[in-house]
């Protein structure tokens, strides 16, 4: 009696467990961009152990939208440099201005590369720092930003199941983001990697992310302090973005 006393309970503790871990879903989104039937998301997973969630944005279309075309709506300021020649070619403004993206352009191929990415995580405003090599940073160190190329890169992955479950069949994708054609209910996920030594060693190097998801908030409105700088009062400190 004991023993199947053991095993109702074990089986109740298993059952509950599994109806905490709620899938999410395009309606578990908050920040949402751009109207239309069409609907996708976009995961962003920095790998950080500041942050212990994948943040998730949506984005809404009619017609024919790519993956690129996602990324500049929702990211706040993309900084685009020529990937041959290393000029600035644009910065591209979009609706989070939370978001920081250094793209890449090949003209060559007619494409997008992201080489950088960065999230102001205490809502203070991002500044990026450019430096020599894969170094360049955000200002605050409160901020999150990743770039590179050579010794860890941002992998792209993707799921068009259309079962509005976010990140639950994702692939890695072979198609730069610019060639990504969105589907209804399409999820492209961007996730950082600085394990390239093992995959040029042999190793896989590329695993799928797996942090939960959460739904990004609404940004909240910088401090009144901020409002105070028409009156010169306050210097606008740590909030400009630099662009060299």
């Amino acid at each position: 009696m004991k023993k199947h006393l053991r095993i109702i309970l074990t089986m109740l503790i298993i059952a509950m467990a599994a109806g905490s871990a709620q899938a999410f879903t395009f309606d578990d989104i908050e920040f949402w961009v751009g109207e239309g039937e069409n609907q996708a998301a976009l995961v962003i997973d920095w790998q950080d152990d500041s942050l212990d969630e994948a943040l998730v944005w949506g984005y809404r279309w009619d017609g024919e939208a790519t993956g690129e075309d996602m990324l500049m709506a929702i990211v706040g300021q993309c900084d685009v440099w020529n990937a041959r020649t290393g000029n600035f070619k644009k910065t591209t403004t979009g609706e989070d201005s939370r978001l920081y993206a250094y793209l890449h352009w090949w003209r060559d191929l007619g494409s997008m590369t992201l080489y950088g990415l960065g999230y102001d995580s205490d809502n203070d405003g991002f500044t990026y720092v450019p430096e020599s090599g894969e170094n360049g940073h955000a200002d605050d160190p409160d901020d999150l930003y990743y770039e590179g190329w050579n010794y860890g890169y941002w992998s792209y992955w993707l799921d068009d199941d259309g079962d509005e479950i976010i990140g639950n069949s994702m692939s890695y994708s072979g198609w730069g983001m610019s060639l990504r054609a969105l589907s209804n209910n399409s999820v492209d996920l961007w996730g950082w990697d600085d394990d390239l030594d093992s995959f040029y060693g042999g190793g896989d190097g590329i695993g799928i992310p797996d942090e939960p998801f959460a739904a990004a908030p609404a940004p909240v409105p910088l401090p009144g302090a901020v409002l105070l700088l028409g009156s010169g009062l306050v210097g606008l400190v740590g909030i400009r973005r630099r662009t060299e």
